[in-house]
């Protein structure tokens, strides 16, 4: 399985969107992300470069439903078997047993969990093998979804605790209201974001609505930018439970929504 880091998947972007119109974009404010310092080739620990975002620069190919869908099916630049975004589960484990740690067996508490944007990831059966049942799971790429269910085909009790769906982010089921105790995400955020100004807030809003109150929010993002961020989760609604504006590659956040 092929994993790539918030600097590798930017490398291919900005080589081949950005850098030929955003020479004069790179600022210093201390609210966006860093990821672009590989750029000048300096050592992420000694100087960062900062980048601000405009959401005229939001649109490209990896905001397109066209873009997913041939990936997933080998015409894209990224392996179509299985791919996962910025890191795999190991590297967040530790935060789901600090913030969601499963039920104990011989409890009649269950947890839902909703995952949007799922992709091919493996991170799905890797949530499912450390213990989580009750998934379900959807992206707006009908090509992720086939595919995902290739991976999940070959263990029968994940078939039945794994549900797999094509869902637009921005428009989910109105039986969704208040149902899922968890949700995670891991760069479908910032698909979204890429997908043109306004999306992910569209879609934020929704997750807000389908999550129950007390329910946890994790997000994996290397791309939204810190300001909008915080515009966004910075209400009376969500309680910030870890910022992960300064981890050294892609962010984990926690949120909880009150």
């Amino acid at each position: 399985m092929k994993q790539f880091d918030a600097r590798t998947i930017w490398l291919a972007y900005t080589s081949l969107f950005l850098f030929p119109i955003c020479t004069n974009a790179f600022l210093t404010s201390p609210n966006s992300p860093r990821y672009l310092s590989f750029l000048h080739n300096i050592p992420e620990e000694v100087e960062e470069l900062e980048y601000k975002y405009d959401d005229s620069e939001a649109e490209s190919q990896f905001g397109t439903k066209e873009y997913w869908d041939d990936m997933y099916i080998g015409l894209g630049d990224f392996d179509s078997e299985e791919y996962s975004w910025y890191f795999g589960f190991d590297t967040i484990k530790k935060y789901f047993m600090e913030y969601m740690p499963i039920p104990d067996k011989k409890s009649d508490e269950k947890m839902k969990m909703l995952i949007p944007g799922v992709g091919n990831d493996s991170t799905l059966l890797d949530l499912y093998k450390f213990g989580y049942r009750d998934i379900v799971a959807f992206d707006y790429s009908k090509n992720a979804i086939e595919r995902q269910q290739d991976l999940i085909s070959y263990d029968s009790s994940a078939r039945e605790d794994i549900e797999l769906l094509v869902r637009d982010a921005r428009e989910l089921d109105d039986e969704w209201t208040d149902s899922f105790d968890i949700i995670f995400e891991k760069g479908g955020l910032d698909a979204i974001y890429l997908s043109g100004p306004g999306n992910v807030e569209l879609a934020v809003e929704e997750l807000k609505r389908v999550i129950k109150h007390g329910g946890y929010f994790m997000s994996v993002s290397g791309v939204v930018p810190a300001e909008l961020r915080r515009e966004i989760f910075s209400t009376d609604e969500w309680e910030w439970i870890r910022d992960g504006t300064d981890d050294l590659k892609a962010g984990c956040f926690v949120w909880k929504k009150v």
